[in-house]
């Protein structure tokens, strides 16, 4: 009797470790690695930028902000578009930029980037 319990037990361990390994928790926890902890109030220029984010404080990060990411693949930490007009600014930029690439099936070759950034 004591010899079927053991197998039975080893595989119910088995399954618990598995369920623990794969918990949303550590996935959560793995996301917050990319939160923007500071941010810059130095302008951006338009130009070296191809696409942003928002971060949400509620989202497990430190702080509200705006996350560019440059032509050169180096994300910037900016404060929230309510805080300063220059990042309002860009994100329409980067919207209007992003609109006209999609209406041009990104044929434009300052498209090319985006297209394989959106989905």
């Amino acid at each position: 009797m004591a010899s079927s319990v053991i197998p039975a037990l080893s595989v119910s361990l088995c399954a618990l470790a598995f369920v623990l390994y794969c918990s949303p928790a550590e996935a959560q926890a793995d996301l917050a690695l990319d939160c923007c902890l500071t941010v810059s109030y130095k302008s951006i220029p338009k130009h070296i930028l191809l696409t942003y984010r928002k971060q949400f404080k509620g989202d497990g990060c430190p702080r509200d902000a705006v996350i560019f990411t440059t032509r050169k693949g180096r994300n910037l930490c900016a404060p929230p578009a309510a805080e300063e007009q220059w990042v309002e600014e860009n994100i329409k930029f980067l919207d209007t930029r992003l609109k006209n690439c999609k209406e041009t099936k990104f044929r434009e070759k300052r498209c090319h980037a985006l297209k394989n950034l959106t989905i």
